[in-house]
């Protein structure tokens, strides 16, 4: 060996090399053995479907910025409310993206007090919708599929008064006297 060179078999490059190396090896891994993105574990619905079920006005949105007005929007077309109801088998009653017909739709929880709606099987699937904000008046859902979300927003439900509560009476004028 030259003396003021050094070898490139010197034990600290071997074990940079081997790094680089391992760290490739993991990034252009066989798709086989890759693992598949993580799905949220199922639990008990945080919603039940008993809180979804009800008359909605219903309106969307594409920017956060918008959901004020958005919320404000979905409580004026009460008039002609969107109808959510229970399923025979547990779920809800509603309509699937591009579809006119409503159909039951699992309501499926996931850890973090999570819930979706959607096909029945395991939450957070393509096809689903998350819950991502519900206080009881008001419900925010967005679309898992990116395709679909693009198209219709994120849905604001706002719950409507119910058409059978018990109204004030009328108020009517006192009938005239006689003699006045």
């Amino acid at each position: 060996m030259v003396r003021g060179t050094r070898s490139i078999l010197h034990p600290g490059h071997w074990t940079a090399a081997a790094l680089v190396a391992v760290g490739l090896a993991g990034c252009a891994g066989d798709s086989a053995l890759s693992p598949s993105p993580v799905q949220p574990v199922a639990t008990a619905p945080a919603i039940p479907p008993a809180a979804i079920a009800g008359r909605w006005g219903l309106a969307s949105y594409h920017r956060e910025e918008d959901r004020g007005r958005t919320e404000q929007q979905a409580r004026a077309v009460c008039n002609n409310p969107y109808e959510i109801g229970l399923g025979p088998n547990g779920g809800v009653m509603m309509h699937p993206a591009d579809q006119n017909q409503r159909v039951e739709l699992a309501v499926k929880g996931a850890s973090g007090n999570r819930t979706f709606v959607g096909p029945p099987g395991e939450p957070g699937q393509q096809e689903d919708r998350e819950i991502v904000a519900f206080d009881g008046q008001i419900m925010v859902m967005r679309w898992l599929d990116p395709e679909v979300a693009s198209r219709f927003g994120t849905i604001v439900f706002a719950r409507c008064p119910d058409a059978t509560a018990a109204r004030p009476p009328a108020s009517r004028p006192a009938p005239a006297r006689k003699g006045q």
